[in-house]
C-alpha cells in the first residue's frame, strides 16, 4: 500500500489489514510511527521524508525485512532489537548521534546512514 505524498499527519485505519506486506508512507507530515502494532505480516515499512523524531511502536512487526526512515529528524537508532529479520535499515539524512540494539540483528546486510 502506497500512501506517500499525501500530507498525512497520523497513520490510522490500517489495523484490519493484518496481511499487508508493504507500507509506504513517505513524504507526508508524520511526527511519529504509530497504529501499526497489528500489521505483523509487514515486511517493508517506508516512513522516509517525514518529521519523525524517534523509532518507536514497531517492535511487534517481527516479519519486517526492510525499514526505511531517511530524511526525518531521528537522533538515535533504537527500538529495533526484536526485529531480527531485518536485512536493510535506511536512515540517511537524519541527525543520528547514537546507535543501540543492532547486535541482535544478525540478518542485517545493509545499513545506510549517510548525511547524519
Amino acid at each position: 500500500m502506497d500512501l506517500s505524498f499525501n500530507r498525512i499527519k497520523q497513520i490510522g485505519g490500517l489495523s484490519e489489514l493484518v496481511n499487508l506486506k508493504k507500507l509506504y508512507v513517505s513524504a507526508n507530515r508524520l511526527r511519529k510511527i504509530e497504529n501499526l502494532e497489528k500489521l505483523t505480516a509487514l515486511e517493508i515499512l517506508d516512513v522516509g521524508d517525514n518529521k519523525i523524531r524517534k523509532i518507536e511502536n514497531i517492535d511487534t512487526l517481527v516479519n519486517l525485512i526492510e525499514f526505511h526512515a531517511a530524511k526525518n529528524k531521528l537522533l538515535k537508532i533504537e527500538g529495533l532489537e526484536k526485529l531480527t529479520k531485518l536485512t536493510l535499515i535506511a536512515v540517511q539524512a537524519n541527525f543520528i548521534q547514537e546507535i543501540s540494539g543492532l547486535e541482535t540483528l544478525t540478518n542485517l546486510e545493509e545499513l545506510y546512514m549517510q548525511q547524519n
